[in-house]
């Protein structure tokens, strides 16, 4: 018998959980575990023993079958489940046991908040039903956050305070790395006009290997360099350059020298693209 934990014993308000079977023809509803750790340790822990009762590993494909109608009739016995055919029925957690494929996957609803940030998404768990290690993954992408074996779930707490907190922190890694890498493939070359001393000087921005250089309109020479995440703020990058620009005079020199200043006030942003660099 599958017995859920439900620490408060109240019916919940929110969609519950729904658990599909594959190769059974309704799918189960309950309606008042809402809450990962009520379901993901009891149903693991009747999926395996389903699984070792009619001797899946030894026999194969039959027996898992056999596994998947005896997990159902457990289900059908426990009064926290409905039996639904429809599968419009939403829910927090969505798990798919396959007997035949040895996979035991839930699909979650995950809310992190701490430091002013707060979250809402969903992510995939997915292992063996005779296994102890679980890959969390973005089901929109299917790219890995993370992974956490059987005894982490064991331990209080952990899919109400660590998976959360974990799951947060790998989706911003993961989406700060993929703007590294699109930063880093871009061809960055920007015209900008900089406001220094009453004047406004046009200065060229190219890309150049992990950095972006400061250049003369014309010419190749190199002002100055910054790290590449000074183009995730064009206008904090304006200011950069106009306070080394105000305080080198060389530089300054070498700018005018180039062309005519403008009036101040005239051009703030003289203009920028993005295309081939003359110069890369």
């Amino acid at each position: 018998m599958i017995v859920a934990t439900d620490k408060s014993g109240a019916l919940s308000p929110s969609l519950g959980s729904r658990v599909e079977i594959v190769s059974i023809p309704c799918h189960f509803h309950a309606s008042k575990y809402d809450q990962l750790e009520q379901l993901f340790l009891p149903l693991l822990s009747g999926a395996q023993q389903a699984s070792d009762l009619m001797g899946v590993r030894a026999r194969g494909d039959r027996s898992a079958l056999e596994a998947a109608a005896y997990m159902a009739g457990e289900l059908l016995r426990d009064r926290s489940f409905a039996p639904v055919r429809s599968l419009s029925s939403g829910a927090a957690n969505l798990y798919l046991l396959d007997f035949v494929a040895n996979s035991f996957q839930v699909d979650t609803t995950v809310f992190s908040s701490g430091a002013g940030n707060e979250a809402l998404f969903r992510v995939r768990i997915k292992g063996n039903i005779r296994g102890d290690k679980f890959e969390v993954s973005d089901p929109s992408t299917n790219h890995l956050l993370f992974s956490f074996g059987k005894a982490e779930a064991d331990r209080a707490n952990f899919f109400s305070h660590d998976f959360p907190s974990l799951a947060h922190e790998s989706r911003k890694e993961l989406t700060a790395a993929s703007e590294r890498r699109n930063t880093a493939a871009e061809v960055i070359d920007l015209v900008l006009g900089i406001p220094v001393s009453g004047t406004v000087l046009t200065v060229r921005v190219q890309k150049a290997n992990s950095s972006v250089e400061v250049k003369p309109l014309t010419g190749n020479s190199t002002l100055m360099r910054l790290p590449i995440s000074a183009m995730n703020n064009i206008a904090k990058l304006s200011e950069t350059i106009g306070h080394y620009l105000g305080s080198n005079a060389t530089a300054r020199r070498s700018l005018e020298n180039a062309g005519p200043a403008q009036p101040d006030g005239e051009v703030a942003v003289a203009g920028a693209h993005s295309g081939p660099s003359d110069h890369a």
